[in-house]
């Protein structure tokens, strides 16, 4: 099960520690009874998370403003899965103390819980962006959560930027590895989800993928070839192994997705990148083709990339009429990327269409200093490239 272990790490406390020391500030003033309140809660907190939830209350009907106990309380309410009054707690604690990293993180987790997916993903961003400090098993929990939940949404790129930091850690836990394997098949699904007989081709494409981000080519090859020879037939084995294949044998990746669309023809993540690639390769009519193929199978939620590859393939194909709705397509469906906004501004030059340029060329500047416009070949502006 994925994250397994878990509720056992939160039991004997390693999550909770991380948030803040356990020792409190000196304050003045203090009452007895809250100092015993506080002191009883702690005791309770590993064995008895829902005593220590009652405690932590108290402690803090007297003293509200205290941000530790009500990131006390969020976690002791997470142990006893009373998701939604831990993310009220985490949040009052956030308002009091809004740079504690590990908080925002937890709360992500009560979101994800309570399948709050896009609010527990940006929750979770924040905290990993502030830092949850030095506590690797929380780290490793938050992250490979945050990528069950992209790839939940078949963002499987996301889901692997999410898990490359722990590989690169040597982190192997059979949770992050068989993440990876989901990542590497193209399957948006749980783990929980997937027959018994596809678990062994999920755990050795996990390997294959893991041994790639931990920079041990040759036990990746030796994976990715193992995968090959006893799962040929499998959904997504030719298309993992033309991924591994992306940056050194573009002529090999195209065959094996090629591969992948003749065993499996809506496996749409193949279908994209077959596209993109016979686009670049000046096979702009065949990318048209395989593109609109990928659009009757891709979900929503990526329904934007693949009107932004359709339309570059309309481009190349000198269609420009027909690339433009692509282009539009995508900026409605991610109105926040830049990127898809240059595209469309580049198509309306093409076409004409001066004053359209000049308001996604004004969207394209504002968004852009949000984004990292080197991310995608081309989209610096003249004069800047």
């Amino acid at each position: 099960m994925l994250l397994s272990g878990m509720k056992t790490l939160l039991a004997r406390g390693a999550m909770v520690l991380c948030l803040l020391p356990v020792a409190l500030r000196p304050v003045t003033a203090q009452t007895p009874s809250f100092e015993d309140l506080v002191r009883r809660a702690q005791a309770a907190l590993d064995s008895r998370p829902a005593e220590a939830a009652g405690l932590y209350r108290q402690a803090l009907g007297i003293r509200p403003t205290w941000a530790e106990g009500w990131f006390y309380l969020g976690a002791a309410l997470y142990q006893t899965d009373r998701y939604a009054e831990a993310s009220d707690a985490f949040r009052k604690g956030l308002e009091l103390s809004p740079k504690v990293g590990s908080g925002w993180a937890f709360l992500g987790l009560c979101e994800a819980e309570l399948d709050n997916i896009d609010q527990a993903l940006s929750d979770i961003g924040k905290g990993l962006e502030l830092g949850v400090g030095d506590n690797w098993p929380f780290q490793v929990a938050v992250r490979v959560k945050a990528a069950q939940l992209y790839i939940r949404s078949a963002s499987f790129d996301q889901a692997l930027a999410q898990l490359h930091p722990l590989a690169l850690h040597g982190e192997n836990s059979p949770g992050l590895v068989d993440t990876m394997g989901l990542c590497a098949l193209g399957i948006p699904a749980a783990l929980s989800e997937i027959p018994p007989q596809r678990r062994a081709v999920v755990e050795l494409a996990g390997k294959a993928a893991w041994a790639l981000a931990d920079q041990r080519p040759a036990e990746a090859l030796a994976a990715y070839r193992q995968l090959l020879e006893k799962y040929p037939n499998e959904p997504g084995v030719h298309y993992a192994y033309g991924l591994y294949l992306m940056e050194t044998d573009l002529a090999g990746a195209l065959a094996e997705f090629q591969r992948e669309v003749r065993n499996n023809p809506k496996h749409w993540p193949t279908l994209i990148l077959l596209g993109s690639l016979q686009t670049r390769q000046g096979a702009a009519e065949a990318a048209i083709q395989t593109l609109r193929l990928a659009l009757k199978t891709v979900p929503a939620k990526q329904r934007w990339l693949c009107h932004a590859e359709l339309g570059q393939a309309y481009v190349a194909a000198d269609k420009v009429d027909a690339a433009i709705p692509e282009f539009e397509a995508a900026v409605r469906l991610k109105p926040m990327n830049a990127p898809m906004h240059y595209l469309l501004l580049q198509a309306y030059r093409r076409a004409g269409r001066q004053e359209d340029a000049e308001k996604q060329a004004a969207e394209f500047r504002k968004l852009k200093v949000k984004e990292d416009p080197l991310g995608v070949p081309g989209l610096l502006p003249e004069g800047q490239r």
